[in-house]
């Protein structure tokens, strides 16, 4: 990709194909109109109009949306469970454990939100394998929401997890019929 400074002038190349975009416009508009050229021309090689495009279907991309819709009483290093699903691909969400394990390698996005109680602190830690990633922790009146996102880049057969602090007892992870506690991951890019 080329973008000429200077000049009101944007050259793109993607997969062979050049495209010029020439303009008087705004710089916010000009970057505008070049990240919908993007999406164009991602669309274009993907659709079978000349370009490789993705061949990946919906099942074999590894891809989970679990929540809770009860309240998990935590201990010191205790994973938390999000028990039930909505979406499994791959059966690669395990809800038994509260553990992904990637059946693919690649670069995966994960993201997670967590309610703590009224009132109550939560600590928590997105992990990878058995290294810690991204935290969360939430604390004061009333409830309190803490979120993860994260993109990771795994092997095949990398865990990823969310588990509470060590040396921090007795927290809960709250949830009712509302759904407040879910945790999502998918792969990007093999």
């Amino acid at each position: 990709m080329f973008i000429l400074q200077h000049l009101p002038i944007v050259c793109l190349v993607l997969s062979g194909q050049i495209c010029v975009v020439s303009s008087l416009c705004s710089s916010k508009l000009e970057n505008s109109l070049f990240d919908d050229l993007i999406g164009m021309m991602l669309k274009l090689k993907g659709s079978g109009h000349g370009g490789q495009g993705n061949t990946s279907t919906q099942k074999d991309t590894p891809a989970f949306t679990a929540y809770r819709n009860s309240i998990q009483s935590l201990s010191s290093n205790a994973v938390v469970k999000f028990d039930k699903l909505w979406t499994n691909t791959m059966n690669a969400y395990d809800v038994s454990t509260g553990v992904f394990t990637a059946p693919l390698p690649g670069l995966y996005h994960f993201s997670a939100v967590v309610m703590s109680e009224d009132g109550k602190t939560l600590f928590l830690h997105l992990w990878h394998n058995d290294t810690k990633t991204a935290g969360s922790y939430t604390q004061g009146d009333g409830y309190k929401t803490g979120t993860f996102d994260v993109v990771l880049t795994l092997k095949k057969g990398d865990r990823i997890y969310i588990r509470c602090k060590g040396g921090h007892d007795s927290q809960n992870i709250f949830s009712n019929g509302d759904n407040y506690g879910t945790f999502s991951g998918y792969l990007l890019v093999k």
